[in-house]
């Protein structure tokens, strides 16, 4: 009888923009994510369920906090209907998330044949038929090896010290299945010597245990392993973590698993010389997989945190990850890697508490990534969250902060449906662009350049977002899409930033935004259905206070600023076509009436704004609002690949 611990991923499919005037009469239809905790296989590459409904509907609830910037409105050629890709998925059909029953009891019914070890003359243990078999006592260069055939074996580590300077303390040679448990209330210390050289027939020998067979390890007591050759466990097929509390210190990978890595509960504590957990069959796509559904995991990696030949499918857990020596360390070497997480197909997680500090991406995937529920802290030297293809952040419950990175949140389509962010970058804070991520070097830093332009998208219709980057807040190589949430976007004032940068279709239909930034290369929405003000502004610095009020006094958006900026985008559904509104920047007020739904320039060439004739001076002069030569395509700043 299995216990079936399944996440549930229903993403959804289709983006149609449409309308190229700033008030459009096509109903807009947006790629939707449930965060239903109810079962459903993946299935490969398929598109899944679709929700569509129109902008209008979604924003009867939003909030009215936003910031939004305004480009002029562009032609029906320029916006003509693009249909978005749907989020794409692996097929996980032939995984395995569950555990079985006797996986996850912590309870001893049959002690077997006892062995003390000390008390014994043998130099070897041999078991040759299945049953259980408890082992205590201290011995040094001793063996227990594992050779019954197709029976399942079950190993007791009854306060057993083992150190075998010749090679593993446990062999699994032939078995269906072996269990070790670690019976309560006891310390068990298994270790192998730094060198050596064993094997058997075409396998190397080289873990404190290692098994050719289904390894299991459970119980209530402690397993202190010390991997002074290479690893600490191998299993050449599934290795499962029922329970119990480890400690492994090795000198390459912590817990590998050929076939798959399951790790159901236990407190686990690895230091490693290279990967901490691992999963590496790199020939059958249903395999190479790693399933946490619970547990408290504390990870300090020479390489990477947690790594999947495929996929990465996390339920709940308590993970602590330090990979490389951390976010504070260059990236050097485009051999090695230094990810927190990282998949060579997709990462699901829907719940859980990270704290990862990695030399590279916190979160890294090959393929597509999905986060519907969790709390995160990460601190990167590369990027926060980075999947080739899609990214998807949905859930209320999720909370995502992101407090050093060099793009925040990076994948070549993204949708963001619900949760609570903050993004500190370095250079983008969310950036959509085409391509995958492997090894490039640009002045001395993997992973820049060669992105191909005007493929990317990014949909926004719900969540709590705070972007404060130092290139770009929101960065599309293609289009753009918000039809809800709460955004604030804090840019600098020096060189190639904006506060919105896109190759193609900048909207705004919903939620609120409020922008702050620089006007050198500023770009702000070119399609609207709810109003937008982009002004550029004398140089203010932070600390300086921007609001917006309706003709009654009413405070509509307000915001305190936390860099400098000579640029502010405000929206609202508050804001209306024809309507008459405050807006004051520090000391300075001036009036604005809405003639259309955008009033205000571009930015790139510096019309108007406070300090240059007041408002108006070119600002909010043309039908829509905006400088006719302002919008279209910025480019720049995309990075290409890396490892």
């Amino acid at each position: 009888m299995k216990k079936k611990n399944i996440i549930s991923v229903m993403l959804a499919a289709a983006l149609i923009f449409s309308g190229c005037e700033s008030e459009s009469d096509v109903t807009d239809k947006i790629i939707q994510i449930s965060d239903s905790a109810e079962a459903s296989e993946l299935t490969s590459e398929s598109t899944l369920e679709t929700e569509l409904y129109t902008s209008a509907e979604k924003n009867n609830n939003e909030a009215d906090t936003t910031v939004s910037a305004e480009t002029p409105a562009v032609t029906t050629e320029e916006t003509a209907a693009s249909l978005i890709p749907a989020v794409t998925t692996a097929d996980t059909s032939g995984m395995d998330f569950s555990f079985e029953e006797e996986d996850v009891s912590k309870t001893i019914q049959d002690y077997g044949t006892k062995i003390d070890v000390e008390a014994s003359a043998e130099e070897s243990y041999e078991i040759t038929s299945g049953g259980s078999y408890t082992f205590s006592g201290t011995k040094k260069d001793v063996m227990i090896t594992v050779d019954a055939k197709n029976a399942d074996v079950n190993i007791i580590l009854d306060g057993v010290t083992i150190n075998n300077s010749n090679g593993p303390a446990i062999y699994v040679r032939k078995a269906d299945k072996v269990t070790i448990t670690l019976a309560d209330g006891t310390v068990n210390t298994l270790s192998d010597g730094s060198s050596y050289s064993l094997t058997d027939g075409d396998t190397t020998l080289d873990a404190v245990i290692f098994s050719k067979a289904d390894l299991t390890i459970n119980g209530s007591g402690i397993l202190n392993l010390t991997g002074n050759y290479k690893h600490g466990v191998v299993s050449k097929d599934d290795l499962v973590i029922s329970s119990g509390t480890f400690n492994i210190t090795s000198a390459d990978v912590g817990l590998n698993g050929k076939d798959c890595v399951k790790i159901n509960d236990g407190d686990i504590t690895i230091n490693a010389g290279s990967d901490a957990i691992r999963s590496d069959n790199d020939e059958d796509t249903s395999k190479g997989y790693i399933y946490i559904y619970g547990g408290k995991t504390d990870i300090t990696a020479a390489n990477d945190g947690i790594q999947a030949e495929t996929v990465i499918n996390i339920e709940n857990t308590n993970l602590s990850i330090v990979s490389g020596g951390g976010s504070g360390k260059s990236l050097t070497s485009s051999e090695e890697s230094y990810k927190g997480l990282k998949a060579g197909s997709d990462i699901y997680i829907s719940g859980g508490v990270f704290d990862i500090n990695s030399q590279d991406d916190c979160i890294h995937s090959n393929g597509t990534i999905t986060v519907s529920g969790g709390s995160y802290m990460l601190s990167s030297g590369d990027d926060g969250v980075h999947a080739d293809t899609d990214l998807a952040i949905s859930g209320g419950s999720t909370s995502l902060t992101i407090t050093k990175s060099y793009e925040g949140v990076e994948a070549t389509n993204i949708i963001i449906s619900d949760g609570d962010i903050s993004i500190t970058a370095s250079d983008d804070g969310i950036n959509a662009a085409g391509g995958n991520d492997s090894s490039s070097m640009d002045n001395g830093r993997f992973g820049r350049g060669g992105f191909s332009s005007s493929t990317g998208t990014i949909v926004i219709s719900g969540g709590d977002i705070y972007i404060k980057a130092s290139g770009d807040g929101i960065d599309s190589n293609g289009t753009l899409d918000i039809t809800g949430g709460n955004i604030v976007v804090s840019g600098p004032t020096k060189g190639d930033t904006s506060i919105l940068d896109y190759d193609t279709i900048g909207k705004i239909s919903g939620g609120t935004f409020i922008g702050t930034g620089s006007s050198s290369m500023a770009q702000c929405f070119n399609s609207a259905e709810q109003g937008v003000i982009a002004v550029n502004t004398n140089n203010h610095g932070e600390g300086t206070v921007i609001t917006l009020t309706d003709a009654s006094g009413n405070v509509i958006l307000t915001r305190t600023a936390d860099q400098s900026f000579n640029y502010v985008i405000l929206s609202s559904p508050d804001i209306a076509e024809g309507g008459t509104y405050t807006l004051t920047v520090g000391s300075e007020t001036t009036e604005i009436v809405m003639d259309g739904t955008i009033y205000g320039s571009g930015g790139d060439f510096g019309m108007g704004g406070f300090g240059m004739g007041g408002f108006g001076g070119g600002i909010g002069d043309m039908p829509g609002g905006g400088n006719p030569d302002f919008g279209g395509n910025r480019g720049g700043g995309n990075r290409g690949n890396k490892r």
